[in-house]
């Protein structure tokens, strides 16, 4: 039946069109989630939107490839690049945006008086978090254009990992492998400051799923990182250089792939909007508060009063310090 499909490129072309059917759906749920949800509109949901728009670009990019793969159809380095252009946006733009979630929750944690400020104005503060992820996407979308073969008789299958070309391609992956080591240390850093500090339930889950996803990623792009830098010192052969690659890609859109499970499984209130999206189980009576910057009580004495007060209603509670170290703006 695939008598023209190479017997080594047919599991992964399996894989990667059942993974990026998967992905897509499962990315667009997240999204169509924040949407729908109030509560889940903060500034830190958009950022996990946004990468979850991101992923689902960048796995859309191994439908061509399944495409070209089944049918025998082959292209130019330079024809692969434009028909790759919208996944090469997902492709670099991920890294940039999972560091742009580090940061939010950095802030958060270290800073949860300024993080209610700047939450009050959270247009502005997207747009700062979002400008190095686009200046970032754009500088490579420039420079794999620059660096495009426009030889048409080298004829490729066209793979995410091929839309870059030459050096466009090499610094890209030494640079997201630096940013993925910014993130490592700035992501454990979150974590140890959470262990120390008394923050509310909703923001660890929250925080939980963001480091679940994360954590997959980091693998991904740690095996990813070093297939690409070793396999054209493996081999002399373009063709399994190119083959390395693409198989060190599974890890990576596995990642892409599985944001709405993991998020599924431990955070609630996604839980919740999926469930109510798909029509899945009850109704249940409990009511949610509907906005993103709601706080625990901290005081453990006064158990007659409701555990959750709005920051709206009672902004002199933001001024007291004591409380400000010991409630944490849940987002």
């Amino acid at each position: 039946m695939y008598d023209n499909v190479d017997p080594a490129v047919l599991p992964l072309g399996i894989f990667f069109f059942f993974c990026s059917l998967v992905g897509v759906v499962g990315n667009s749920i997240m999204i169509i989630c924040s949407i729908v949800t109030k509560r889940l509109r903060s500034p830190c949901h958009f950022l996990i939107s946004a990468t979850c728009l991101i992923d689902a670009l960048h796995i859309s990019g191994q439908f061509p490839f399944c495409f070209q793969l089944f049918t025998g159809l082959t292209a130019s380095q330079s024809q692969c690049f434009f028909i790759l252009s919208i996944p090469v946006i997902g492709l670099t733009a991920g890294g940039p945006l999972i560091l742009a979630m580090g940061i939010d929750r950095f802030v958060a944690v270290k800073f949860p008086t300024s993080y209610r400020y700047y939450q009050q104005a959270p247009v502005r503060y997207i747009v700062i978090q979002l400008i190095f992820p686009i200046l970032y996407t754009i500088a490579f979308l420039i420079y794999g254009y620059t660096e495009r073969d426009t030889d048409e008789s080298n004829q490729i299958t066209c793979a995410n990992p091929l839309a870059l070309n030459g050096r466009a391609f090499q610094v890209y992956n030494y640079t997201s492998g630096l940013l993925y080591v910014v993130i490592f240390f700035l992501y454990f850093k979150v974590y140890f400051s959470l262990k120390s500090n008394k923050t509310s339930s909703r923001f660890k889950k929250v925080f939980r799923s963001i480091g679940v996803t994360v954590c997959f990623v980091l693998f991904g792009w740690m095996t990813t990182t070093i297939a690409n830098a070793s396999s054209y010192a493996v081999t002399d052969d373009l063709n399994v250089a190119h083959l390395i690659q693409m198989y060190a890609g599974i890890a990576v859109n596995f990642a892409a792939a599985s944001n709405v499970f993991v998020f599924y499984s431990i955070n609630s209130e996604y839980r919740e909007s999926i469930n109510a999206m798909l029509g899945i189980g009850k109704k249940s009576g409990v009511s949610h508060t509907e906005t993103s910057t709601t706080q625990e009580a901290a005081a453990p004495h006064s158990s007659g009063r409701s555990k959750s007060i709005s920051v709206l209603s009672l902004p002199k509670f933001l001024s007291s310090s004591k409380i400000s170290q010991r409630r944490m703006t849940l987002v």
